[in-house]
């Protein structure tokens, strides 16, 4: 298939069946309602080591978001079979009802974002929670960003990721497999299936239509 970025340049894939999209970080509003509810301040609210922190992070993002598109059926209650993986979640099932389709995802903010936190935490608590609660929204951001790019005229329900209500962090396995997260993203799992990056995100959003 093709790879697409902002500017609209593209190359093929040898994963023709997966998509992606890139940003660089000056490409990606970072939402203020998310910062500030991560912050714990008021929404517009700065300071100086806010906004140092900021401009260092700036400097350190690379967004990459790779997704694939799949037919999703349900022959059982609380079953979703999404063609390449079987997952039970009576959540994501109520979530995916009435949709045909899905879109399955996996987003990062790239690896120098957690080294820079690894330096932060320990030559300073402050900067260390102020630049980890920026990351959160900067991918955060990016991920809805990604989210509207692929299903523009589509209608669909808002996205799903493993972790939400019953729906296991242990499907994170196949999902990430299944669009190479590894090679395209760069994202591995530890033993419990947290994401390393850590500013990373997989997701499951249906289509209605």
């Amino acid at each position: 298939m093709i790879y697409y970025n902002l500017n609209g340049s593209e190359k093929n894939l040898k994963a023709n069946d997966i998509f992606m999209i890139t940003a660089g970080a000056e490409d990606i509003e970072i939402n203020k309602n998310e910062l500030a509810q991560r912050l714990g301040v008021s929404r517009g609210y700065s300071d100086d080591m806010i906004e140092k922190c900021r401009k260092r992070l700036m400097g350190l993002l690379s967004y990459k978001c790779a997704y694939i598109n799949v037919p999703v059926s349900f022959r059982q209650e609380n079953i979703c079979d999404l063609e390449f993986m079987q997952v039970r979640s009576r959540n994501l099932y109520r979530n995916l009802r009435g949709c045909s389709r899905a879109f399955v995802l996996g987003v990062t903010a790239g690896m120098a974002v957690d080294r820079e936190l690894a330096r932060l935490r320990v030559i300073s608590e402050a900067e260390y929670f102020i630049t980890d609660a920026l990351a959160s929204a900067a991918v955060d951001s990016f991920c809805e960003y990604a989210c509207r790019e692929m299903s523009r005229g589509m209608d669909c329900a808002r996205r799903f990721s493993p972790g939400y209500g019953d729906l296991e962090l242990s499907c994170q396995t196949e999902l990430l497999e299944r669009i190479n997260g590894q090679g395209l993203l760069g994202i591995t799992l530890t033993s419990s299936y947290l994401m390393v990056p850590m500013k990373s995100i997989t997701a499951i959003m249906g289509i209605r239509q």
